[in-house]
């Protein structure tokens, strides 16, 4: 027993060690996640950043994942847009005022509009939690097909923390003169596809969101409603190897002739740097990080402890069933 576990424990060890990228693609294990739900969050004033991180990540993120109808749900935790890392283009805004900086960014996706439906309809449980770390949450929906993973090459999807990966989640707003039909035909089959295609992107994931919902349940002290002319109408997640692949992707004449296009249908390109990424669920079953928390799973993992995935430790821990 005791060559076994050393073994196991050296094996996540190496994992740990082992490079997150490759030439392969794993943009199909997305392929089931159909709808999205994508939230935007601003921490709630007098607390700390590390505050905000910590207990929405080990004591929001478990409430929520027990929550039925998700088949993934990541906690993106994000820097704030203060430019100069993505090229400016004539025409478009790339800048984001104070007081639309947010902090962190949930994205839960669904199997059907019916696994959609019940979690909302069970959703009313976080309401009273998001008042203890929120102080505004702007929630948009895609319909089906209009969350769409174009490119993968990050191996681990399930990640617990951060990855050695340069990775950015871009907020756009549509150019005025654009009808919604034409903005989201040139980030679908135009822009997406010609950044998708580069051989220094190693991840691209576009969302193109329908009008705000503003139907979830109140929470006291949160704003879930936002203005017209803040809205957002689409966001994508871009990644690289390092900084200097990104580099080269701005400097490529793939991206020249795409930014080109941008006035004409973007009003507003706005990025935000990501700081970690923890996973909850995923293939529609939690993780350990949904199940125990962030960092207790990040302890169970650095030990080896194969005992504590066990089902007899987790019908004790959560209740017999609950997975």
């Amino acid at each position: 027993m005791g060559s076994g576990r050393f073994l196991f424990t050296l094996s996540l060890f190496t994992l740990k060690g082992a490079p997150v990228t490759n030439n392969a693609d794993y943009s199909s294990r997305d392929k089931d996640a159909l709808l999205t739900f994508y939230v935007l969050l601003w921490k709630r004033r007098g607390i700390t950043l590390q505050h905000f991180d910590d207990y929405w990540r080990d004591v929001h993120g478990p409430v929520c994942a027990r929550l039925p109808g998700q088949f993934q749900y990541w906690q993106y935790h994000v820097a704030h847009n203060e430019g100069g890392l993505f090229p400016a283009v004539e025409g478009v805004d790339g800048r984001t005022a104070d007081e639309d900086q947010f902090d962190g960014i949930a994205e839960l996706t669904f199997r059907s509009e019916s696994d959609r439906q019940a979690w909302m309809d069970s959703s009313t449980i976080l309401m009273a939690d998001e008042h203890n770390l929120f102080r505004k949450a702007i929630g948009y929906v895609t319909a089906p097909g209009n969350s769409r993973t174009l490119i993968d090459r990050i191996q681990v999807g399930d990640p617990n923390g951060g990855l050695d990966v340069v990775k950015f989640h871009v907020l756009v707003r549509k150019a005025d003169q654009v009808g919604t039909g034409d903005f989201r035909q040139y980030m679908a089959e135009q822009f997406a596809q010609a950044v998708a295609g580069s051989p220094h992107v190693q991840k691209f994931r576009l969302h193109l969101f329908e009008p705000l919902d503003t139907g979830r349940p109140e929470a006291a002290g949160v704003v879930h409603d936002e203005a017209p002319e803040k809205q957002y109408h689409a966001a994508f997640e871009i990644g690289f190897r390092k900084p200097l692949e990104m580099e080269a992707f701005f400097a490529s004449e793939a991206y020249a002739a795409v930014a080109g296009g941008l006035p004409k249908f973007v009003q507003k390109l706005a990025p935000f740097p990501e700081r970690n990424v923890y996973t909850f669920v995923y293939d529609g079953r939690m993780t350990v990080a949904g199940q125990r928390g962030s960092r207790a799973a990040e302890v169970i993992d650095s030990l080896g402890a194969l005992n504590q995935l066990r089902d007899d430790i987790l019908d004790l821990v959560l209740g017999k069933g609950v997975r």
